[in-house]
């Protein structure tokens, strides 16, 4: 190998014994002489317009000119320091900007201070696919609008820079961020506050200066990075260098123990593209622990080989220096197979298919297979290995669960090594947040979500030949499960994936890519039979609502906050016949009771299956699986319950599907309805928080409703039970919405329900032959029905006006509104109800011949005490005990006609603050008091008949 460097005698600093001109003079140019090597390496990669564009890119941030790539009229800084463009690359430009000369700018304030590129670039690590990561280093007094303008000229370089093929990454980076004065936060490529010190290794062993200043660490001496500021000092006091002219990031001198678990966190987290690089950068920060405290660090190592008296250009490559360094480790500790796994990620890192022959001989495959060599390595593995793309599912899935074992062993070593130093981690709580949110969708496996075969593997499954077969459990006979296969069952295979049903096991294959050729699919269920058909139909429509391929959230912004579902895919009845006992006979029900879920005569409800496919913004997707009865009803149930659990109001799109024999269309219209029924009336952004939904499923009516962060589901079998617990008190304003409830004796309540409001009273008068019945609703949303004489029903009216003048008396100091009292007269024509609401002359009661007020307390023995005034008579419970209805009745009759006795009203109620606070929530509302006079009225009435 050739050396590019002359050798030195002296360690420490080179020449001399201490700082000097000469040291500097002599350091800076053994790393430039590096640095030039590498990009040379690099730019022989590219095609000639390729590195046209690559060597204007410091151009492009060093001027500020109408007419250049990026150029924005925003006040954006530019002008890069110490950087003195040459003349190629200023002909180079004007041939961008057409006949306009770009004038540079010598009395403008350089405020960007270099351009580095930072990674695998110029090494034997970079492939062609692989990206430019450049940091662009600025001064520290930016504004957050200039910082902004200067992001902003970034990306449009970013998409100038595509148009040549070259993808090209720009970090916005200020040195004070190694000193802890700058905190920035996980974005895209961006590792935010998960390590510092550690990233700052990996700059130092594989930075390039493209333009500006030279990093202050190459001048320090290895010997003298434990006194780093203190030599950076001394250099400045003896004005062997001058402030602006290099970038000082600081030292390496130690590793903080709490940047390891946040290092692992990080590299487990880039696993999910990139495992093979991942591994490796693992396991380099496993060896780092295993020295801890006192490490040799790989970007020392190379500062050595920099300072020594030899070099080889191939031998200090970055990853190069990173496989010997863990293979050196790997060998010492005997552990051979994971040896063979870092082998193999660096092959893969690597990209060289070193089994098929190349006329063009690069200085990459030439060093590489120099290295592979000496793993003895045979043709068959190395052409095993470069025909990836043709791997067999078996073999994706036994890559991925090596590489998920290294990535899991290697987390866990490192997080045991953070506590048994009792180092706290140095992240922020948002990335630590944010990496949680992201390593939980990518590698959190739950009962239902689709898990991904394939980590950073680019093998085409489409052409695997899957089957489905569905089981009966051994030890849960009646229930049911699907397993994937990739051969015959009778070569008695391990199943691939077990799902809880065939939906579950159609989508995992689909989104795995074990689907994408195939036309047909041999299913074997042993239920019922599936139609070619509806396999067909289904398998299209899970394609086009859940597309392949499906990547995990690429906005980062999804991973600031929690999860919430994005989109809801319903598969109904998928294998399933609800009318099979007819469909075998070839006949088909038509009826005039045609809802879905309450069908014909026998109130059958045609759901009888349904999965759920749920998608939320962080890119996870979830099957929940339900059959039965209860199917919908569960369903739905679970929805509703999700997403009262977000902390986002945000609705997802629902979309239901079904091909099944029986009334498909019908059957999916109906049950899309009832899901934006339920969603509109819960979550809305309008929508009470107390709010109630009511539908039906086969002549069984429910009640969703949410309570704290759940909803409750009630089941009621009758009519008269889903009245009864409308009626129950509600802690506050509860409106009810309904689903399609058509029933006659529900339609009224729907139509009062309907005209309903806060803080409003609405009651429907429906008449009889010789009674009224009575339909209210008070301010918190309780339903009371009633009867009440047919002439006298306007009585309640003149009741319920008594009793809020009294609550507005004592509410007004607490600043709420009046009450709306609002009558309607109900009817019935044709089957079809109606309200009509009636005006205050409508609404006016004649004057009754007793009118009685009443006042209730509890005693001390929590019985209940009775105060009521007759023709300004009182009658107590205290005085008169269990006489007390009889004396008032003694009473009415010495001065009422008998025959009228049953038009005694209570117009008046008081609840006294102490029997109000025995209340279930501690508060009055209108239905206890219709109550309550409903009983006392009761009660008088029984002394007479």
């Amino acid at each position: 190998m050739s050396s590019i460097l002359e050798p030195t005698s002296e360690q420490g600093y080179l020449e001399t014994t201490g700082p000097s001109t000469l040291h500097i003079e002599q350091v800076t140019k053994r790393f430039l002489a590096i640095n030039k090597a590498r990009l040379d390496r690099l730019c022989d990669g590219f095609q000639p317009k390729q590195r046209q564009c690559f060597n204007l890119i410091p151009l492009l941030f060093h001027l500020h000119h109408e007419g250049l790539p990026g150029y924005s009229p925003r006040k954006t800084p530019f002008k890069i320091a110490n950087y003195h463009p040459s003349e190629t690359a200023l002909r180079q430009l004007q041939s961008q900007i057409r006949n306009r000369t770009p004038r540079l700018n010598y009395s403008h304030r350089p405020q960007l201070t270099a351009l580095y590129l930072m990674g695998s670039s110029g090494s034997i690590g970079h492939s062609t696919t692989s990206d430019l990561d450049i940091w662009l280093c600025h001064n520290d007094d930016l504004s957050d609008e200039e910082t902004a303008a200067l992001t902003e000229k970034s990306l449009r370089i970013t998409h100038w820079a595509a148009d040549f093929n070259l993808e090209v990454n720009f970090f916005l980076m200020d040195a004070k961020r190694f000193h802890g004065d700058v905190k920035p936060s996980i974005t895209g490529e961006n590792c935010g506050t998960t390590q510092n010190v550690l990233l700052l290794d990996e700059f130092y062993r594989t930075a390039q200066l493209l333009a500006g200043n030279i990093p202050a660490w190459w001048l320090v001496p290895k010997q003298h990075e434990a006194n780093y500021q203190d030599t950076i000092n001394e250099f400045f006091q003896q004005g062997i260098i001058e402030p602006g002219e290099y970038n000082d990031f600081g030292s390496l001198a130690s590793l903080p123990a709490g940047e390891f678990v946040g290092g692992a966190m990080w590299q487990v987290y880039k696993a999910i593209e990139s495992p093979y690089k991942s591994i490796l950068k693992l396991m380099l920060l496993e060896i780092y622990a295993a020295e801890f405290p006192t490490i040799e660090s790989v970007a020392h190592t190379l500062k050595e080989a920099i300072y020594s008296e030899q070099i080889d250009i191939e031998e200090i490559d970055p990853y190069i220096m990173l496989y010997q360094r863990i293979e050196r480790y790997l060998l010492a500790r005997n552990e051979l197979d994971r040896l063979e796994l870092v082998r193999r990620c660096l092959y893969f890192k690597v990209a060289i298919k070193l089994s098929q022959e190349t006329k063009t001989q690069t200085w990459r495959r030439i060093r590489f297979k120099q290295l592979v060599d000496t793993w003895q390595w045979s043709t068959g593995k190395l052409a095993y290995l470069d025909d990836k793309r043709a791997w067999g599912v078996v073999d994706v899935l036994t890559e991925r669960k090596q590489l998920v074992i290294e990535l899991t062993r290697g987390y866990r070593s490192l997080k045991a090594f953070t506590a048994k130093h009792n180092a706290d981690h140095i992240m922020s709580q948002e990335d630590l947040a944010v990496l949680n949110r992201k390593l939980h969708t990518a590698f959190d496996r739950r009962t239902g979500k689709v898990d991904y075969l394939q980590i950073g593997s680019e093998a085409d499954l489409s052409h695997e030949n899957i089957q489905l077969h569905e089981h009966q459990s051994r030890h849960q006979p009646g229930h049911y499960y699907w397993e994937v296969y990739n051969q015959p069952i009778t070569n008695k295979p391990a199943p691939l994936k077990q799902t809880d049903s065939l939906l579950e096991a159609l989508l995992w294959s689909h989104l795995n890519g074990l689907l994408a050729a195939h036309l047909q699919l041999p299913i074997y269920p042993l239920q019922e039979e599936l139609s070619d058909f509806e396999l067909r139909a289904t398998l299209a429509s899970i394609r086009q609502l859940i597309p392949y391929p499906r990547p995990l959230s690429k906005d980062q912004q999804d991973f600031d906050n929690d999860a919430y579902i994005t989109d809801i895919s319903a598969f109904i009845n998928f294998g399933r016949d609800p009318l099979q006992y007819l469909s075998n006979k070839g006949l088909n029900k038509i009826s005039a009771r045609s809802d879905s879920l309450d069908f014909s005569s026998k109130r059958e409800n045609l759901v009888i299956c349904i999965d759920l496919v749920l998608v939320n913004s962080w890119g996870e997707v979830v099957v929940e699986h339900y059959t039965g009865q209860e199917a919908l009803a569960k369903a739905l149930k679970s929805i509703t319950s999700q997403l009262k659990e977000q902390t986002t109001q945000h609705l997802p799109r629902i979309e239901t599907v079904c091909h099944n024999y029986t009334r498909p269309k019908i059957i999916a219209s109906r049950v899309k309805q009832l899901f934006n029924d339920a969603l509109n009336a819960l979550y809305t952004k309008n929508a009470p928080e107390n709010a109630r939904f009511v539908f039906n499923v086969s002549g069984q009516y429910r009640i969703f409703q949410p309570v704290n962060n759940s909803i409750s589901s009630i089941a009621l079998p009758s009519l008269e039970k889903l009245l009864r617990v409308l009626g129950l008190q509600q802690e506050q304003y509860s409106p009810v919405m309904f689903n399609q409830l058509n029933d006659g004796g529900i339609q009224i309540v729907k139509h009062l329900y309907n005209a309903h409001a806060e803080n409003t009273i609405s009651l429907a008068i429906e008449a009889f032959k010789n009674y009224s019945l009575i339909h209210l609703i008070d301010e918190h949303g309780s339903l009371i029905q009633f009867k009440q004489p047919y002439n006298d029903a306007n009585a309640i009216i003149k009741f319920v006006q008594n009793v809020q003048k009294r609550q507005l008396m004592r509410e007004l100091g607490d600043g709420k509104a009046p009450r709306v009292i609002q009558c309607f007269r109900a009817r019935y024509e044709n089957e079809q109800a109606s309200i009509r609401q009636l005006d205050n002359q409508e609404m006016q009661s004649k004057e009754p011949i007793v009118e009685l007020r009443v006042a209730i307390d509890k005693s001390r023995n929590n019985d209940l005490e009775y105060e009521i005034i007759c023709n300004q008579k009182t009658f107590s419970s205290r005085q008169l005990g269990q006489d007390l209805f009889s004396s008032l009745g003694s009473y009415i009759l010495g001065f009422m006609p008998s025959g009228l006795t049953d038009s005694i009203y209570i117009s008046d109620l008081v609840m006294t603050p102490s029997f109000i606070a025995e209340l279930p929530f501690g508060h009055d509302q209108t239905k206890h008091y219709i109550e309550q006079k409903l009983k006392l009225e009761q009660k008088i009435k029984d002394y007479f008949f």
